[in-house]
């Protein structure tokens, strides 16, 4: 009889993944926690005596106008992995050390550290308790010469942060938790089903609707900050902004009283270091559908505002992050102009309330105004209703970008009295005209220096992508494959890239330095990663695809006779099970343990009754069926 050979692929059965996020320069992967230690005893909670939260929402409501919008406070504390958390030796003898975090009823919670230094090879994730939502892996690409880091967000009141350290590399890294924030106010975080409570008011207009149809590149240069003063936490909004250097040098315009706290002290220069920044924080969809995992960056240093006039000048607040924006993250570097002219039209794009990015739209000219003494100051908006609602601002708007009929930066929002409870309220934007030169003669006070450093005198530009930039980008033949097979990747990166790195998790050869990397054998059986590093004359891109590659049996001579092989590679020693079951589900053959480094186990079917079967691999990590056709001699 011919023979022939055809699979079809079953997932039987549904298990929990946790929503990994890839921020903050992270690797992504798995945390050991959650795969390796599983069935170990529940890991002890450090509880931690959370904030009155009654009384923050009550100092809240009586707030200062001109203070942007609280979220959370930090809980000061000396956590180490000396003096905290758990041990475990893994097999291989590495070891993991965990702590379990509580602070009772809050929304999420985030981490601060001083003296943090990973070894290389050492990994750090921070993940809720349910596993939901897990970010990291942090590396040693994370460690700063001012020994400072900090985490977004993390879903719910009970983390868990997991420190992965080489046998190889013990006692070479160390940190200390030295705050952890306490945030009160509703998030939403990735993964969130749609039908959460909407944490902005319901007239407000997510950037996914028509209304942003004609202003899509420049929603991408909003991004939602998470503020730091002191022991207090705040949301506002900041615009990526370009400069006449064309050098897309990551400046990031807020306003002044973003970093101005309720007790009227400005940021220290370590709190900026440890504001975060998030991009693409927005819905895919006019309603209000999840968010994507947070693309978020570290730190920044302020450059210049109009701190020096208080409430008196045009309320700006420029600072320069602390690494390059990825290409990832699609950044738009927006225009401006210095003109000073009121548009007769435009937008302002937004996080009210911290919430995921909305657009406001103006029909009607703006005109003159202040918003302290001096006169000039400041542009005044009244909002228009549009298709899908009627935009206006809100606490954590403070800081974002007013957009004028040709797509340019105009202003920032100081304050106003626009909401969805007072629809025509009026709201003030900061000129750019007037924070140009005009709140005094240093640089420290302008943002001509550094928005015009060339000296160009032109009084607006456009904005741009970087177009300079490489951007990894691949894709492979396939990604379900039997083991043993061949596989073929193709290289679609942009930004015409000089050198190339790939890494194949599992396959064979592991690595490449070609454009095209020829045919990658896979061997072993499980789901692994495939990265690829790119670089060109301006910079550098990586693009990590995890899970990517599904290596799974073969079932083969197929249809059988009176015996089939299960071909299983250089599969690992995990435990695992062979089940063969007929086409009415019974149970007819069971075989456990099988694998002890065995590339293929035969089964004996001669007196099975012709007919269909199921064959199915079980392992720690996957489960792995084929279908299987029994035929008579």
């Amino acid at each position: 009889m011919k023979k022939s050979f055809f699979f079809l692929i079953f997932f039987l059965g549904f298990i929990h993944i946790p929503f990994f996020a890839s921020a903050q320069r992270s690797t992504g992967g798995i945390p050991a926690g959650l795969k390796e230690l599983k069935n170990q005893t529940e890991l002890p909670a450090l509880q931690v005596e959370g904030p009155d939260v009654m009384e923050l929402l009550r100092e809240d409501e009586n707030r200062e106008p001109f203070t942007p919008e609280r979220m959370g406070v930090s809980i000061p504390v000396d956590l180490t992995m000396r003096n905290a958390g758990n041990w475990h030796r893994l097999a291989n003898g590495d070891r993991l050390w965990r702590l379990k975090i509580q602070a009772k009823s809050a929304t999420g919670l985030g981490l601060y550290f001083n003296n943090f230094h990973l070894a290389p090879g050492a990994s750090l994730f921070v993940y809720s308790d349910d596993g939901s939502h897990v970010i990291g892996a942090f590396t040693s690409g994370n460690n700063r010469h001012d020994g400072f880091f900090a985490t977004e967000v993390v879903k719910g009141d009970c983390i868990i942060v997991e420190f992965l350290e080489p046998a190889v590399m013990a006692g070479n890294s160390d940190f200390t938790i030295e705050e952890i924030l306490y945030v009160y106010r509703p998030m939403m975080f990735p993964g969130d089903h749609p039908d959460r409570e909407v944490l902005s008011g319901s007239c407000q207009v997510n950037t996914a609707c028509s209304e942003g149809d004609e202003w899509r590149d420049q929603i991408k240069s909003v991004v939602r900050i998470q503020i730091k003063n002191g022991f207090v936490a705040y949301w506002c909004t900041g615009t990526i902004m370009n400069n006449t250097a064309a050098d897309y040098s990551p400046y990031v315009l807020t306003a002044d009283h973003c970093a101005k706290g309720s007790g009227g002290d400005y940021a220290s220069a370590e709190d900026v270091s440890k504001w975060i920044f998030y991009f693409r924080y927005e819905t895919d969809g006019c309603e209000n559908n999840s968010v994507e995992a947070n693309k978020t960056l570290l730190g920044a240093r302020k450059i210049s505002s109009s701190s020096p006039l208080d409430n008196n000048g045009s309320d700006f607040y420029l600072v320069l992050l602390n690494e390059n924006i990825p290409p990832a993250y699609e950044p738009f570097y927006a225009g401006w102009d210095i003109a000073g002219t009121p548009s007769p039209s435009g937008v302002g794009i937004h996080h009210p309330s911290g919430d995921v990015k909305k657009i406001s739209t103006y029909l009607n000219p703006l005109t003159n105004s202040q918003w302290g003494v001096n006169p000039g100051t400041h542009f005044k908006v009244i909002w228009n209703a549009t298709a899908n609602g009627h935009g206006t601002t809100e606490g954590g708007s403070s800081g974002s970008p007013l957009f004028d009929n040709k797509g340019r930066v105009i202003g920032q929002l100081t304050g106003g009295e626009s909401g969805c409870y007072n629809l025509n309220g009026p709201d003030y934007y900061g000129k750019i005209s007037f924070s140009w030169l005009s709140n005094g003669s240093a640089d420290s006070v302008r943002l001509m220096p550094w928005l015009d450093p060339v000296n160009s005198g032109l009084s607006s530009i456009n904005g741009s992508y970087n177009e300079k930039q490489v951007i990894a980008r691949f894709l492979a033949d396939t990604t379900v494959i039997p083991v043993g097979s061949l596989l073929k990747f193709s290289d679609l990166s942009m930004g015409n890239p000089i050198s190339w790195y790939w890494e194949f998790e599992g396959g064979e050869p592991a690595a490449s330095t070609a454009a095209d990397p020829g045919e990658i054998r896979y061997n072993t059986l499980g789901l692994f990663n495939v990265k690829l590093s790119v670089t060109n004359a301006f910079g550098v891109d990586s693009l990590i695809r995890e899970k990517y590659i599904r290596v799974v049996p073969e079932v083969f001579p197929n249809p059988a006779q009176d015996e089939f092989y299960i071909l299983l590679g250089r599969y690992s020693t995990d435990p695992d099970e062979i089940r063969v079951y007929n086409a009415q589900g019974k149970l007819i053959f069971h075989k456990e343990n099988t694998s002890i480094n065995r590339k293929f186990i035969s089964v004996d079917c001669s007196r099975w009754p012709a007919g269909m079967y199921l064959v199915e691999v079980r392992s720690l990590a996957d489960v792995y069926s084929r279908k299987l056709l029994k035929v008579k001699r």
